[in-house]
């Protein structure tokens, strides 16, 4: 593995309501709900108009760890309803939600979160190991929250 400097975290887990309400609370809702399942987020601003799409534009600023970055990201790709692809456009990293249809009646989706740094910068290489295990508990800790979320919501359309 010498040379691979990418680091990953993945988790899934299965919440009980169905993949569109599920897509809707994380991409239609996005601004709203983002720093409710992601609570280092501490400022997030939309930086465009209308609907989210591909090429939709955010800023966000994060303290993780005690560590505050602020960062640009946007919409790499879309798949309504079972996909959604935000990438770094000021930092590297790429963050997949996908969701798929379970159960005896497709009630209730599957959702797999990943989160990669495709490289580490060369200074923080040394700590590839440390970053490794936050950026996979930072996935587990974001597949648990969105559970709790949505399966409190009621089943309406309603936001």
């Amino acid at each position: 593995m010498l040379g691979n400097h990418k680091v990953v975290g993945e988790a899934t887990t299965t919440i009980h309501r169905p993949v569109e309400s599920v897509f809707r609370f994380i991409a239609d809702e996005f601004e709203a709900n983002y720093p409710r399942w992601s609570p280092e987020v501490i400022e997030l601003k939309v930086l465009s108009a209308g609907y989210l799409d591909r090429d939709w534009f955010a800023r966000q600023t994060r303290v993780d760890q005690g560590h505050k970055t602020t960062s640009t990201f946007r919409v790499a790709d879309i798949q309504r309803p079972t996909r959604i692809v935000f990438s770094g456009v000021s930092a590297e990293f790429v963050c997949t939600y996908t969701l798929e249809r379970v159960g005896p009646s497709n009630e209730s989706a599957r959702l797999r979160f990943r989160f990669e740094f495709p490289r580490l910068e060369l200074r923080m290489r040394p700590f590839r190991k440390l970053i490794q295990t936050s950026v996979q508990e930072g996935a587990e800790r974001t597949v648990y929250n969105l559970k709790g979320l949505v399966e409190q919501v009621d089943g309406s359309t309603a936001p």
